[in-house]
This record gives structure tokens, sequence and C-alpha cells, in this order.
């Protein structure tokens, strides 16, 4: 209590020195030293809106939902695979795990960005049954083994949509660790029927091969890549290659003195305040600006690329499970400041192109976007969102000379008149006939005319 002068008993002083002291005892690391988060949670302005995209439906991974009522069916499931984790190699024991996981534990904990409250005890249990579950999970499947989870055929889509949540992670070294635990004791030798461990492939490779939506030899190569979870493992999976499809504006360099058409239509694209473009039009104003549509064959989305006129643009097929994973894709860039805002800048790029239903129907008749959601309106909400809740520098992002260029084009009066005749006047081939017809017409009432002065003169003469 306050004194009579309002000043603080020395009891109250205290008591706030200890509390004080206590809390800069228990913070972790050395002064000036940051923490180096890896593991979010989704901002509260952005989870409110689509809260059921970034939470798990079938398994929680991590200490964000551990204990999870929802999630009790799948604890059983996970003890199981524990036990066959167990059985594929004789030579280890869950003495050893626990006791490798825990020199790990401060090294976990300091991944979260919010503060894991769970006692050592709960902890270590947690992250050892989730490491095993993964590190099980995949080799049945890799495998092509039979088990119960595998029989029920929509699980299986949910699984791997739960694995791929930004709040349901463990750090990849746990799950590394447990894997070598796994492959690097060797069996015991008065165990005849033990399954030989050099047969399990290699843990990224499994993971690649499960995450990844490219054909084996399109796959990147992941070299000295440090990968934080699963998910950054996911984002790997995008980033690597698209890099190389960059189209630069100095291809309006020397062609476009050369080239009269590119001569008119170049302009300076960046607005008086010096900003680089922060949108593109909607793709039915710049099909109306003369710009072509085509369904680019890629399996990378982000390998999107312009070029006289013609935009492609890899497929993608938008579901339930695909929003959610690239929703927490790109919460993951604005969370994770050292990556490169790729699939952010995609997301911008798609968001610009749908403003309204028609914007999907033509890229739908294109083949470039299968929408399996409810509506086509939704598709528009989705995207639109996903950009107004997506900070992106637009003078660095991977896409920025793109939308230079697909502004340039659009804004350029010459491309407009091309578009407007090709549509009114060749648009099918009544209206080119026509306009023959007409040419012919006039062509022979030039040459009549011609003849008629001519023989007027010759008369003359």
């Amino acid at each position: 209590m306050s004194g009579h002068d309002g000043t603080l008993s020395i009891d109250i002083i205290n008591n706030l020195k200890d509390e004080i002291k206590k809390n800069l005892q228990d913070l972790p690391g050395n002064s000036m030293e940051s923490e180096k988060f890896t593991i979010f949670r989704v901002p509260a302005h952005i989870r409110h809106k689509n809260k059921e995209l970034y939470e798990p439906r079938m398994i929680s991974i991590g200490p964000y939902y551990n204990g999870n009522d929802a999630f009790q069916a799948m604890e059983k499931h996970k003890w199981r695979y524990f036990r066959d984790y167990l059985s594929r190699n004789t030579g280890n024991s869950f003495d050893n795990c626990v006791n490798e996981l825990q020199g790990l534990e401060s090294q976990a904990r300091r991944c979260y960005f919010e503060e894991v409250k769970l006692p050592s005890d709960q902890f270590l249990k947690m992250m050892l049954l989730d490491g095993c579950f993964i590190i099980e999970f995949l080799i049945k499947w890799y495998s092509g083994i039979s088990d119960a989870i595998f029989d029920v055929g929509w699980i299986l889509p949910i699984i791997r949509s739960d694995l791929l949540m930004m709040e349901n992670q463990i750090p990849f070294f746990v799950i590394q660790k447990l894997f070598c635990l796994l492959t690097s004791s060797g069996p015991s030798p008065t165990q005849e029927n033990t399954p030989v461990v050099h047969r399990i492939a290699p843990l990224v490779e499994m993971l690649l091969e499960y995450l990844s939506e490219k054909k084996k030899e399109g796959r990147p190569v992941l070299i000295l890549v440090e990968i934080k979870h699963i998910l950054h493992l996911y984002h790997l999976c995008f980033v690597p290659s698209q890099r190389l499809n960059k189209v630069s504006a100095k291809t309006y360099g020397i062609q476009q003195w050369l080239n009269p058409i590119k001569l008119l239509c170049f302009r300076k694209t960046k607005s008086t305040n010096g900003r680089f473009p922060r949108k593109i039009p909607s793709a039915t104003e710049l099909k109306e600006a003369g710009v072509t549509f085509k369904c680019k064959k890629s399996e990378n989305i982000l390998d999107i690329k312009f070029q006289n006129g013609t935009l492609e643009i890899p497929f993608i097929s938008i579901e339930e499970t695909r929003r959610s994973r690239l929703l927490n894709l790109v919460c993951f860039e604005q969370c994770y400041s050292t990556l490169d805002m790729d699939l952010t800048s995609y997301a911008c790029f798609m968001g610009g192109l749908f403003k309204n239903e028609r914007d999907v129907t033509l890229l739908q008749k294109m083949g470039i976007v299968d929408n399996l959601l409810a509506t086509n309106d939704e598709l528009v909400t989705f995207f639109n969102w996903l950009t107004e809740c997506s900070y992106l520098d637009y003078d660095k992002h991977y896409l920025k000379d793109l939308f230079i260029d697909v502004n340039r084009y659009y804004i350029s009066d010459w491309h407009r008149w091309r578009a407007t005749l090709k549509r009114n006047y060749f648009s099918n081939p009544w209206s080119i006939i026509s306009v023959i017809a007409a040419f012919a017409l006039l062509a022979l009432a030039v040459l009549q005319t011609l003849y008629t002065i001519l023989s007027y003169y010759r008369g003359k003469s």
C-alpha cells in the first residue's frame, strides 16, 4: 500500500524488484540477441475472417492445439504409430528418444513466437508423439503399407492440409533427430526378423514426394537450406525455379526503336510519385486492351510470363484444401521476414485479375483456372481478401517487371485501337467477308473514278 504522501511501501517496492529480476532471468539468450522465431500464430485480424482455414481439422501437431478434445481420436493413432516406429529398429528405444529430445527442449521452445506453457514432461511427450507420427506416416505412405488411416480415403487430404498449417508445426530438427535415431542405431543381432534400416528412404525425399506437386525431375534441389518445419519445406517446393522466368523491362530496350508498334506503346509506367505499379487491370479489362491469355504448361504456379501481348499463366485448381494451403503459405511469408514474398506476389497478381465473376469465367474458358469452390464470387472474394491482408514491397517483388510490362501494354492507345478493330470487324468469318467486300467495292470505286478522269483528259487532248 502507498503511504499518506502517495509513496509506495517498502514491501511493494521489494516485490516489484523481485518480479523484474525474475522476468529478466527467465529471458532466453543474451543481451542484444534477438529470438529467431520460426513458428507463429496467425494474426487475429486475419484469423477472424477465415478461422477454419488456419486451424487443423483432424490432427494436432505442436503445442498450439495440443490437448484439444477435437483431436483425441488421432491421439490413439499417434501412440500406435509410436509403437510401430520403435518396432522398426530394436536398437532404438523410447529411452534414447526422450534423452535426445530433452537436449533439444530449450531450442525447440524458442522456435515458437507464442510462449509454450506446457511443462517439460508434456512438452517432450508432445514432440515425441508428433515427430514419430510424421515419420511413421511418411514411411507407410511412401512404401505403400496398408494402414487403418489410409483405408479411410477422406482422411488423407485433411491430414495433408493439417500438416501444412502454420500453427500446426514442430521444429524440423526434432523430426530429423528422431529419424536419425531410427536409421542410425543398428538392429539387435538376435532379432532375425528385424526390418533392415537402410531400406527406409531419406526423410527429405519422402517429404518432397508427399508435398511436391511436380514430377521428380522438376523438384527443387535443397542445398545448404536450413528447413525450419514442414510448411517451410513446402514453400521451398514453389520458390527456386520461378526466378528463371522473370520478364525484364529490358525487353523494351533497343527493340522499341526498331519496332514502330512498340515505339507507339512505350510509356513511362511509374506514377508521378515514383512508385511502381501496385496492381494490374482485371482479366476482362486486359482482354479489351488486346491482351491474350494462354495456359502455360508449367508445374510451378509462379511461372508466369508476359511477352508481346500474351499473358501465360500456369493452370491452378482452387478447392478447399488448396485455398487453405495458399493462405498458410502467404501468412508464413508475412510472418517470416527473411523469406522472399513470392507467394504473396502471386496472390496480389491473381487478386488483380479477379475483380468479378466475368473474370473467373474468362480464365476458366481459357483453361487457366478450375474453380471448385461453391461460386465464382467466392473465388473472387478469396483472392481479393488475401491481397488486402498481405503486405508486399511493390518495388522489389518477383513480378514487379511483369506488373510494369502489363500496365505499359494496357495504357497503350495503339493496342486498344487494334483490339477494337479486331473485336468489331474480325471476330467472325462473316465480319471478315464483309470487310473484304467493302474494301473490294472501295477499290472498284477508286478504279472507276480514275478511269473516268483518265478518259476525260484523253478526250480533251
